[in-house]
């Protein structure tokens, strides 16, 4: 027979490991979705899914301020680590392909809050992303919807149904900005 301190121990496990108290944390199962074929899940500042007509995961660890990118693209798993280098934030996909190697450096090169822009850098080519949302509540876009202008004028665009910060929307516009034009 179980004692009154196993159920209670019990009854705790399931409240902490409930959808529930995950749903309090702002980390809930949220879908990205979009043109070129975007079709993500993200959870806890990871994401996972379809791009173009490849898979990737991507992943934030906020405590070291980096962002990783893994896609399996020509048979081979591509992986990029994105993090601050000397006052800059960005990194470098490479990769071999049928036609040689394959290189796409994207760099932040900032924001501008009052429009909620940022910039930049892919392979030295100015590319802008907007960020327009349902709203904004505790310095936080909710569900926002991502819009990358690259240099030719083409869009990009996907909305995550979840919240995110302006520095978690950085990393998630550098790992898009990657796995779409790399």
């Amino acid at each position: 027979m179980m004692t009154r301190l196993m159920v209670s121990a019990l009854i705790s496990v399931a409240a902490v490991s409930s959808p529930v108290a995950f749903a309090e944390d702002g980390h809930q199962l949220a879908n990205i979705k979009g043109d070129l074929n975007i079709d993500l899940k993200a959870y806890d500042h990871a994401m996972a899914g379809s791009v173009k007509d490849f898979v990737i995961w991507g992943s934030v660890n906020e405590a070291k301020g980096m962002s990783e990118l893994i896609m399996r693209r020509d048979g081979q798993d591509v992986k990029a680590i994105f993090k601050q280098v000397d006052k800059n934030f960005g990194g470098t996909v490479e990769h071999r392909t049928d036609y040689g190697p394959r290189s796409t450096s994207v760099q932040f090169a900032g924001l501008d809050r009052q429009k909620n822009e940022y910039s930049f850098l892919v392979n030295g080519d100015m590319i802008k992303a907007r960020v327009t949302s349902e709203d904004f509540q505790n310095n936080h876009f909710i569900k926002p919807t991502y819009t990358i202008v690259n240099r030719d004028g083409s869009q990009t665009t996907f909305k995550f149904e979840g919240q995110a910060c302006y520095k978690y929307s950085m990393h998630i516009l550098t790992m898009m900005i990657a796995a779409t034009t790399h």
